[in-house]
């Protein structure tokens, strides 16, 4: 209690005093607060805000939301609170992480479940073929049509890593990222659509394409 009364006081212009009121803080102290709070402020904005909505919760999958006062982070939805973390080290971590991406590209691949919607249309209409195959006067049209659409989805079972529009998004700007100073904002919003944030603080991302590094 005491401490926010202090703040306020140090908040307010009017307690350095004026032609009704004596002062209570003299207008150096004020400006010197108001220096700090500027400076916390700009901090706070300029770290966090590449990536403070996309925030995901590792129990739930919810968004998780940003306590200063404590530097946790915590998930309306299932209550998780993370560690403590200070937003310079989460950022870091982040960056470390997209950099490991960049130098393992390899490890891009599409989205699983596209590759596997493929993959069971593919084995239905092998049987169905095979059961074809097995009548005595089969449907040569209806035969051929499906020994075609299978070899189509056999193919882009194959080739949906770099058809993906997604997954090329994604390895183009891994090949034409360099590394910078600060925070890659770029190449954060060209590859990253969630980060995944666990109790420990251990973090994982979720590609564009879908996939979790």
């Amino acid at each position: 209690m005491e401490q926010n009364m202090v703040s306020r006081v140090l908040a307010n212009e009017i307690y350095c005093g004026n032609e009704k009121y004596l002062p209570i803080i003299t207008e150096a102290q004020y400006r010197l607060a108001e220096k700090f709070r500027q400076r916390k402020a700009q901090t706070y904005s300029t770290v966090l805000q590449p990536f403070r909505q996309d925030m995901q919760c590792g129990c739930c999958g919810e968004r998780l939301y940003w306590r200063p006062k404590t530097e946790q982070w915590f998930c309306r939805q299932c209550g998780m609170w993370t560690k403590p973390i200070q937003e310079k080290e989460l950022s870091d971590a982040i960056t470390i992480k997209l950099e490991w991406i960049q130098r393992h590209s390899e490890v891009i691949r599409s989205p699983t479940t596209q590759r596997n919607v493929q993959s069971i249309k593919a084995a239905k209409l092998a049987r169905e073929i095979q059961t074809d195959l097995l009548e005595t006067e089969p449907n040569a049209d209806a035969l051929i049509a499906k020994i075609l659409r299978r070899a189509e989805l056999e193919y882009e079972f194959c080739s949906a890593g770099d058809a993906d529009p997604a997954t090329m998004q994604i390895r183009k700007a891994c090949a034409e990222y360099d590394l910078t100073d600060g925070f890659p904002y770029t190449f954060y919003k060209e590859v990253v659509s969630k980060v995944i944030l666990y109790r420990d603080t251990h973090i994982e991302v979720r590609l564009q394409n879908g996939q979790i590094v």
